[in-house]
C-alpha cells in the first residue's frame, strides 16, 4: 500500500513487551523517521521498556501500556488513543489497539511475512513494507544521554585496566537459556588471569542474587552492576567494554545496537532468529536433535547447555579479545 506523506503527520508504534525482543524492533524507528521527517512519532511500550524510549530523539511521547491494569484503565487509554487522531500505526504486538483506535493506516494481523525472513529484527520491519516504507541500512536505535555516560564513567571511575573491560550477562529471563554458572565463574577467572581482563557482570535488579552466586565461585574479583543500570546506562558500558559474553539475552542485542562485540551462548533458542547481528560477533551453540526447540520444558536434561565447555568459550573469547587488540 503506497501512502502519501503529506497525510501522515502523526504515527503511533505499539511494541513488544521484553527488552531485547524491544530493542531488536528500534530499527523501526529510523526507518519511519526517513519515511516521515516531519511526523511526530508516539511509542506505546511496557513498563519494562520505557527507559529505552523516554529522552529519545525520534520519539515524540511514551504512553506506558500496562496489560494487568482494569478494563477501565483499558478503556480509558483507548479513549485517549482514539483523541490523538493517529495516521498511522504500526503494531508489533498484534493486538485489536489499531482497530479500535481507527487510524486511517494501520498494520494487520492478517498480514503474512514470507518464510525466508528468518531474523526477529528484519520479522519486525516487514511490518512497514505493506506500506512501501523503505527498511534498507537502518540502525538500531538506543539513545544515550550525556547524563547516563557520566553515571558510568562514575561507575567504572576505580576499575583497574578499564581498556581490558569485559562484560558479561550470565542470566536470563527465561531458566533453559541460561549456561551454568560455574561455568561463568571459570571462564571470567580464566579472563582476569591469564588475559588481565577486569569483568563487569551485569543484568537488572532480579539477577543480582543469581551473579552474587556466581561471583562467590569465583577466585578473582569481579564486579555486580545488576540493577545499578538503566538501559541507556547499560548501553553505554557494553559500548565502552571489549567483549559482552552473554547467553540470549537483552545485553546481546544492546550490544549489537552499540558494536560491541558478542560472544554468545545458546542452546534451545534459535541464533537464526535471535543472535547478535554484529560483524566478527560468536555463537557457540551444539547441534543437537532436539535444538532448537524453544520451549519450556527440557526432555533431555539440557544438554544442549551442558555440553558447552568452559575451554570452548574461554578459547573463543580470547581470540575475540586478541582481534580487539588496540
Amino acid at each position: 500500500m503506497k501512502i502519501d506523506k503529506k497525510d501522515i503527520k502523526r504515527i503511533l508504534l505499539i511494541t513488544l513487551t521484553n527488552v531485547g525482543d524491544i530493542i531488536l524492533t528500534t530499527p523501526i524507528i529510523a526507518a519511519l523517521d526517513k519515511a516521515f521527517p516531519d511526523a511526530r512519532l508516539d511509542v506505546m511500550v511496557g513498563p519494562l521498556g520505557k527507559n529505552i524510549f523516554i529522552n529519545h530523539p525520534g520519539v515524540f511521547k511514551v504512553i506506558i501500556y500496562d496489560k494487568h491494569v482494569s478494563i477501565g484503565e483499558k478503556k480509558r487509554l483507548v479513549q485517549k488513543l482514539k483523541h490523538m487522531k493517529y495516521d498511522l500505526v504500526i503494531d508489533l504486538k498484534n493486538s485489536m489497539f489499531p482497530m479500535l483506535i481507527g487510524s486511517r493506516y494501520r498494520t494487520s494481523p492478517l498480514q503474512t511475512v514470507p518464510k525466508d525472513v528468518i531474523h526477529k529484527r528484519d520479522f519486525h520491519l516487514w511490518k512497514l513494507k505493506y506500506f512501501d516504507i523503505d527498511t534498507r541500512d537502518v540502525p538500531f536505535s538506543i539513545h544515550v544521554s550525556r547524563k547516563d555516560e557520566d553515571y558510568i564513567d562514575y561507575l567504572l571511575r576505580d576499575m583497574p585496566n578499564k581498556d581490558k573491560l569485559v562484560a558479561v550477562s550470565p542470566t536470563a529471563k527465561s531458566l533453559i537459556k541460561r549456561w551454568k554458572k560455574n561455568g561463568f565463574a571459570e571462564v571470567c577467572d580464566k579472563l582476569k588471569k591469564e588475559l588481565g581482563a577486569t569483568v563487569a557482570m551485569v543484568g537488572d535488579r532480579s539477577d543480582r542474587e543469581s551473579i552474587d552466586e556466581i561471583a562467590r565461585d569465583m577466585k578473582s574479583d569481579t564486579v555486580n552492576l545488576a540493577g545499578m543500570t538503566t538501559i541507556p546506562q547499560l548501553a553505554h558500558l557494553i559500548k565502552n567494554s571489549r567483549l559482552l559474553i552473554s547467553n540470549d539475552s537483552a545485553p546481546m542485542h544492546i550490544a549489537s545496537a552499540v558494536g560491541t562485540k558478542v560472544l554468545a551462548i545458546f542452546g534451545p533458542t534459535d541464533p537464526n532468529k535471535y543472535g547478535p547481528l554484529g560483524k566478527g560477533d560468536k555463537v557457540i551453540k551444539k547441534e543437537l536433535h532436539c535444538s532448537p526447540c524453544e520451549i519450556a520444558q527440557c526432555k533431555f536434561k539440557h544438554e544442549c547447555m551442558k555440553l558447552i565447555t568452559v575451554d570452548e568459550v574461554y578459547e573463543t573469547a580470547r581470540k575475540m579479545l586478541e582481534e580487539t587488540r588496540g
